[in-house]
């Protein structure tokens, strides 16, 4: 048995966004700046644009700066003053909102992700060297890696490299079916946390229209694939928006985020790559997979994350994904730490 093979079998992977930023993709806050000008141009849920969007996000950061280099605290902000113009919380909260942007207000939860998912998808991307994970794969067994991430880098990188790679979503039908994780082979099972530009809900239309439908259903549509017969796609992929509670109670989010608290507490080692640590649902099982005795190799070109720096399991790999990847930095790092 060889050292790759032994720190392979042991080894998970946690990515964030900035695993893709060598790809092309944005990080937040050049994101958030695309998002902010594109806000005027968005349609609310009848088609009419409305340029109380923008008003809203300036007048959110006159109070809170924090929101210009971070969508996702504005989206917070959003939920926030929504929750509180509900009952009882009106009764005791007063918001000095004109009316036009408290009806506009209503809108945005149910469209801007659709727009965040429009200028996710018109970026160019060159995720090969995403590929680089097949070097990790046991020979027994799969590669557990988990994403935060909406973007299809990694998808698209094991397609053109011919690596075997499931999402848990049947290819066949586009349907939900997590016992595609057990699949033997040599291959990748990704585990997409917050959801994926891929993934849509879709509606029945050859039902009758008496016929109750409590929600639509999820399925994994890619670019070159056509509808299922007799479905109607719903424009907005199923994005996990935050920074709050990211934890979804139905699945496929439910069973994804079990399988990451399952597979952390049994795994040796997770190696993540660019997380910010900034989802407190994560965070708290990383918390407790190290006092479970597992290692964090955290690979960022920043600095350390000071919530582990008095962690002797935590280590810091200070290199773009790219280079630890194509280079096999993280495996010597491995090796050198004997994990």
């Amino acid at each position: 048995m060889t050292t790759r093979q032994s720190v392979s079998r042991e080894c998970i992977f946690l990515l964030g966004a900035g695993a893709s930023v060598d790809a092309g993709m944005p990080m937040v806050k050049p994101l958030t700046e695309q998002l902010k000008h594109r806000l005027a141009n968005i349609p609310d849920v009848h088609g009419n644009l409305r340029p109380e969007f923008r008003q809203i996000f300036d007048l959110i950061e006159a109070h809170d700066p924090s929101v210009a280099g971070n969508y996702e605290r504005w989206f917070e902000w959003i939920r926030l003053l929504l929750e509180v113009q509900r009952e009882p919380f009106r009764r005791i909260v007063e918001i000095r909102l004109d009316r036009p942007l408290r009806e506009a207000m209503a809108h945005l939860p149910l469209v801007v992700g659709g727009e965040l998912a429009r200028v996710l998808g018109s970026c160019q991307s060159d995720p090969g060297y995403l590929a680089r994970l097949v070097d990790f794969i046991p020979d027994q067994g799969r590669l557990k890696v988990f994403s935060l991430n909406y973007d299809c880098c990694l998808e698209e990188a094991c397609q053109s490299a011919g690596i075997g790679l499931t999402t848990g979503f049947d290819p066949m039908t586009k349907r939900w079916n997590p016992s595609l994780f057990r699949t033997e082979g040599h291959g990748i099972n990704l585990y997409k946390l917050h959801g994926s530009l891929r993934w849509h809900g879709m509606r029945d239309e050859s039902l009758p229209d008496e016929q109750f439908q409590p929600r639509l259903e999820l399925m994994e549509l890619h670019p070159e694939q056509r509808l299922p017969p007799h479905f109607e796609m719903r424009q907005e992929p199923e994005l996990v928006l935050g920074p709050g509670n990211k934890l979804q109670a139905d699945d496929p989010f439910l069973t994804l985020f079990y399988e990451f608290h399952h597979s952390i507490r049994h795994a040796h080692v997770c190696v993540i790559i660019g997380y910010s640590y900034a989802d407190s649902h994560i965070n708290a099982v990383l918390d407790d997979a190290l006092d479970a005795g597992v290692s964090l190799l955290d690979v960022n070109p920043g600095s350390p994350s000071g919530r582990y720096l008095s962690e002797r399991r935590y280590h810091h790999l200070r290199l773009r994904t790219k280079d630890a990847l194509a280079e096999g930095h993280i495996q010597s790092e491995l090796k050198r730490l004997r994990l």
